[in-house]
């Protein structure tokens, strides 16, 4: 195995599942830097379905970034999907509502951690 090789094993891997279109646009300006020097690995989906199917062929990502409301599968039903299938990824629910019901939903269906509008915008 390679040098450069061994290195990109050692990076942390995201997929961010969200449906809004500029989502994707915006994580990849902010996280640019990271990106270009290969100290990070972003990957995207459009909704839940997308994102297990992707981590079937990926299943070395480290953490699932997931919006709540979203087509076909929400996040929350998401979360318990990679619960079962996916054990080992930790996963991190973004929203915009402060909405304590989604919050404790989302812990108890396994996500690492809940963060709203406010936390992403500061």
């Amino acid at each position: 195995m390679s040098a450069a090789h061994a290195h990109s094993l050692d990076v942390p891997r995201i997929l961010l599942v969200d449906d809004e279109q500029d989502v994707e646009h915006l994580f990849r300006q902010r996280y640019r830097r990271e990106l270009r020097k290969k100290q990070l690995e972003m990957y995207f989906a459009h909704n839940g379905a997308e994102a297990l199917e992707f981590l079937e062929r990926h299943p070395s990502v480290d953490l699932v970034v997931t919006d709540i409301n979203m087509p076909v599968m929400d996040g929350l039903t998401l979360l318990g999907e990679l619960k079962s299938q996916h054990p080992t990824v930790k996963s991190v629910i973004v929203s915009a509502y402060h909405d304590m019901r989604n919050i404790r939903l989302a812990m108890n269906r396994g996500a690492f951690d809940f963060l709203t509008d406010t936390a992403i915008g500061a």
